[in-house]
């Protein structure tokens, strides 16, 4: 894993779905691309896109960094993949909501006004275990 997001978003989902992400997968045949987790069964990347308040431009942020991950993404979703895209806040002050849109994509139904992580199988201690791993 690159950063603390990527281990942070590694964490919150092998919280909630244990032994069923990857981090650093190549889901695109013949590429470079990698997906910053993957659940490859399921064919579901999440990608958290860095450095977008940092006010500079460089890596995924410049113009070709950026016109890269585009690429990378709609390689992604002709091959089949569901794609989701979230900052390091919503990780770190809402994580739940990531976890919620796994779940709508696997077909749970999914109260949108839940705030805590009580989803079948997940705690919110378990969540704050995670970020204090990770502080």
């Amino acid at each position: 894993m690159k950063n603390e997001n990527e281990r942070y978003l590694f964490e919150i989902l092998n919280e909630a779905y244990p032994k069923q992400w990857v981090s650093e997968h190549t889901g695109i045949k013949g590429r470079k691309f990698r997906f910053d987790a993957a659940n490859p069964t399921l064919k579901i990347a999440i990608e958290v896109e860095g450095g977008i308040w940092l006010g500079k431009t460089g890596g995924h942020t410049s113009g070709i960094g950026y016109q890269q991950n585009m690429e990378k993404y709609n390689l992604a979703v002709m091959e089949g993949w569901k794609v989701l895209r979230y900052s390091p806040q919503t990780m770190k002050k809402t994580p739940w909501k990531i976890i919620a849109d796994v779940r709508k994509l696997c077909g749970v139904s999914v109260d949108p006004n839940q705030k805590d992580l009580d989803f079948t199988g997940y705690k919110q201690t378990k969540i704050e275990q995670a970020q204090m791993r990770l502080s």
